[in-house]
């Protein structure tokens, strides 16, 4: 056991003990000095968030998995960020309205989540792996329904708890029957390589990573484990939605990656790949299939745009797993270089989600704090009432549809480009038409929302929907990022540009 843990060091972890130092600096505040600002709380959480997830952002084009921890806390950032303009509703739902008590950790565990996101881009093993995945879904089930005067975000916070629970059991399960198939919890080759060489064992490491799978899937919300992310994300606390949405789902797929490193690295060897290859990834197709069906037919008669957006994160989960599809094109090698091409592709597709879903619930809120309402019918007459809001968030959503001239559609690209490559003739038969289909239906119910916004006449009781600055500057920053990564391919030389987007 000594050995798992002889390649971890102090220096490592520095980024996730500072932002732990401060959630707790934070926190001694907001017991001890109750009168400082919860507003200036949340400036302090969020500064700290984004400027952390700069500092460890690599400048490999995200190659490695330090880029996802730097994409969860940049997005967490922006999730608090939100808790500035969105405060007034923060209080109502906790305490009411004219009083700030009991809000300053809203704006302190999501740094602590952030710690623990970062924790596991770093993990070799899983015990380390576990752990911090578990502070992560702490902090977010207390998230999910911090607004206890608020019944849906109570019913958010309990459901989530109850199959996050079952989540948890399921990765326990698993990590108890890897080791007792390997005799370690090291997420090495060599360590399952010679577990593979013992008879009989082969079937038990695989059931070991069904449950490992099942633990991973919960939190990209993929197909069985998706039932939780409608609801949390309509019941919770709109910038949760937000964390949930982006900074989550990359914890989930750094989990997929680093389980998945190992186990397609033994299974890449002649004797043993013949025989269970096949098998591997029948069921991450048809895991891939029931994903992008469930999610992008799922929204389509919704109502309730963050509902909408809790389907349409299921179906985009669908997409980013087609990349795994391109692992079979990867030259194997122990040190794990293959899988370079995939961490990058995944963070590509990740950042380009992020881009689109954070302003799109920021422009939520601002609907709701304006109108009071996160149905459809609250954008109607958008356009006419303010034009520039308008235009932002059409192009928001046409990046999540996957419009040219936009880093959705160099995302969704990547995911046919990965589907045509990896995917065998039997398979392409079947799973090519689901992810057409699909991505034909994101257009039709991202689309709902700008029809809303353009065609429909708005009420004389619909009041214009204000946006305070902080909003209107990640609004618009956003989209520009948007923008200049969905046509930056034009102008590269070569037609790797295309495929690269940087």
């Amino acid at each position: 056991m000594i050995q798992d843990f002889a390649f971890y060091t102090w220096a490592q972890f520095a980024p996730a003990f500072v932002l732990v130092g401060i959630a707790a600096a934070l926190l001694m505040v907001d017991t001890f000095a109750p009168r400082f600002p919860k507003q200036g709380l949340a400036v302090i959480s969020a500064l700290s968030a984004i400027v952390t997830g700069l500092f460890i952002l690599p400048c490999d084009g995200g190659i490695s998995l330090t880029g996802l921890a730097a994409l969860a806390c940049i997005a967490t950032g922006a999730a608090v960020l939100l808790g500035v303009d969105y405060h007034k509703v923060t209080c109502e739902s906790v305490c009411g309205a004219g009083s700030q008590e009991g809000t300053g950790e809203f704006y302190a565990l999501p740094l602590m989540a952030a710690a623990g996101i970062f924790c596991l881009t770093q993990a070799r093993d899983i015990i380390t792996l576990f752990v911090s995945l578990e502070v992560l879904t702490l902090s977010s089930y207390v998230l999910a329904g911090y607004f206890r005067r608020n019944r849906g975000s109570v019913e958010a916070g309990v459901k989530y708890l109850v199959l996050g629970a079952l989540s948890t059991g399921l990765l326990v399960f698993g990590a108890a029957w890897y080791f007792g198939m390997t005799g370690s919890f090291s997420l090495s080759p060599a360590t399952l390589a010679d577990g593979f060489l013992i008879p009989g064992r082969i079937t038990g490491i695989l059931l070991a990573y069904v449950f490992l799978f099942a633990g991973a899937f919960f939190k990209v919300g993929a197909a069985p484990m998706h039932g939780w992310i409608p609801d949390v994300y309509q019941g919770a606390p709109t910038p949760v939605s937000i964390f949930l949405g982006v900074a989550s789902k990359a914890a989930g797929f750094c989990v997929l990656i680093l389980l998945f490193r190992p186990l397609y690295s033994v299974l890449s060897v002649p004797e043993v790949g013949s025989l269970y290859t096949g098998r591997v990834f029948c069921f991450l197709t048809i895991i891939m299939a029931a994903t992008l069906l469930i999610g992008n037919l799922g929204a389509i008669p919704q109502s309730n745009v963050k509902r909408l957006l809790g389907y349409s994160s299921i179906g985009q989960a669908g997409f980013i797993l087609l990349l795994f599809l391109g692992i079979q094109t990867f030259e194997v090698a122990e040190s794990g270089v293959e899988f370079v091409p995939l961490q990058h592709n995944v963070f590509y597709y990740l950042m380009a989600y992020g881009l689109a879903t954070v302003p799109a619930f920021y422009a939520v809120a601002l609907v709701r704090m304006s109108r009071g309402s996160e149905e459809l019918s609250a954008f109607r007459g958008l356009a006419k009432t303010n034009p520039r809001l308008a235009f932002l968030i059409t192009v928001c959503f046409a990046s999540l549809a996957g419009v040219p001239l936009t880093a959705g559609f160099i995302a969704k690209f990547r995911s046919f480009v990965a589907l045509l490559q990896g995917g065998s003739c039997s398979t392409l038969c079947w799973l090519l038409p689901i992810a057409v289909i699909c991505a034909a239906a994101g257009f039709y119910y991202y689309f709902k929302i700008i029809r809303e916004m353009y065609w429909e006449k708005p009420l004389e009781s619909d009041k214009p929907v204000t946006v305070p600055g902080i909003s209107m500057a990640v609004l618009i920053l956003c989209v520009l990022a948007l923008l200049w990564f969905g046509s930056k391919p034009l102008f590269c030389a070569s037609p790797a540009g295309l495929w690269f987007g940087f």
